[in-house]
This record gives structure tokens, C-alpha cells and sequence, in this order.
């Protein structure tokens, strides 16, 4: 991430309890327009280089999504902020800087919420899909898109149709970005976000 916009900053989306999980855990409900404003704001955050409103939002949407106490949501946020700032910082030995990151933060959801996925392959499916934003060839929004689908299959267990859609239009709200620069519509971008978690509701409700 040497370049700002070749990432899309790590919003855990992942409402765990689908058909191959069972149901969603009582009390907990997955709310589209409230994450996908959250992740905008995230963004936002990221691409402006502000750690500390980084931080809050990204504790912010675990309490919220999860309903997890302030101690477990700040302490999953700092592994998954550590992985993004390492990834920004660019470099090619992503293995070595920045899945130990991303294996602690989902060893750590999964404990909180005692829910049977694999957390390393789902942090390797969670750093393939960044390293494919930055590699050419490799970042067209479906590309991507196939990426994150995969992460979801990962979480969620088996393979939905709105895996996919979902994931594609969360990398299409990447590349607008990624296109528009600092005058980028956030609007559009969260309009975006909010179709994407709809499609991602849908399909694990």
C-alpha cells in the first residue's frame, strides 16, 4: 500500500452463522447501511492517514456488528489496523509483516464469538484479496471480487451466488475511489457499500 489506493481497508464483515454455521447468535443483527457507512468513514480515515479516527471506527463497527465488549472490539481492531498500516507501508514479504496480523485478529474474533471457521485460512483469503488490488492483471473488480467471495465462503461456510456480487461491488467502491482521488464521491462510494452488504445480508440470513 506504498500507494494509498491500491487497498481497500479491512472492514471484517463477517456476521458469522450462515446455513453451514447454523444461525446468527441471538441479539445479533446484521445492519447493511450501518456498516457500509462505517467502512466509508474507515476509508475515509485510512486514506487521510488519521490512526486514531481509524481505530475508533474500526471499534466502533465491532461493538456495533458484533456486540462485543469495548475491551475485545479495541483489542481486534488494533491487530487488524496493525495489518493494514504494515501493508501500506508496501514491501513484497506480506506473509512475514502482515498475515501474523491478520491470524491474530481472527484467532481472536473467533475465541469471542466461539464460532467454528478456520481463522489462517481466513486471514490468507483476507490478505490474497488486498494483495490482488495492488497487483496488475490481477485487480479488476471481478478479479477482486472472486477474492472476497472466497473470504466469505471461508466465514460463512459454502458458496452463495450474492458471495460474489457482494464482493464486486465492494471492489467497485474501491476503484471509484481509487479513480477519483481526493475528490472522491463518498456518496457513491457508500452507495456502493450499502448495495454490496444488502446482497451479503441476504445471503446469510
Amino acid at each position: 500500500m506504498v500507494i494509498l489506493k491500491s487497498w481497500v481497508i479491512v472492514v471484517v464483515v463477517v456476521v458469522l452463522g450462515t446455513a453451514g454455521y447454523g444461525a446468527f447468535p441471538e441479539g445479533l443483527v446484521l445492519d447493511p447501511d450501518q456498516i457500509a457507512a462505517a467502512e466509508t468513514r474507515m476509508w475515509q480515515a485510512y486514506y487521510t492517514r488519521d490512526l486514531p479516527k481509524l481505530h475508533s471506527e474500526m471499534t466502533a463497527l465491532l461493538r456495533a456488528q458484533f456486540r462485543l465488549p469495548s475491551a475485545d472490539a479495541e483489542r481486534i481492531a488494533r491487530s487488524l489496523v496493525g495489518a493494514a498500516m504494515k501493508f501500506a507501508i508496501g514491501g513484497t514479504n506480506y506473509e512475514r509483516t502482515v498475515l501474523p496480523d491478520l491470524e491474530v485478529a481472527y484467532l481472536q474474533l473467533r475465541a469471542v464469538l466461539k464460532r467454528p471457521f478456520d481463522p489462517r485460512e481466513a486471514a490468507r483469503a483476507e490478505l490474497d484479496w488486498w494483495v490482488a488490488r495492488r497487483t496488475p492483471g490481477r485487480n479488476n473488480p471481478q478479479q477482486v471480487g472472486k477474492q472476497i467471495a472466497r473470504l466469505y465462503s471461508v466465514i460463512y461456510g459454502g458458496e452463495r451466488p450474492e458471495f460474489l456480487e457482494a464482493g464486486v461491488l465492494r471492489a467497485e467502491a474501491a476503484l471509484l475511489r481509487d479513480r477519483s482521488g481526493p475528490n472522491c464521491d463518498w456518496t457513491k462510494v457508500e452507495g456502493l457499500l450499502r448495495r454490496s452488504y444488502r446482497l451479503l445480508a441476504d445471503a446469510v440470513r
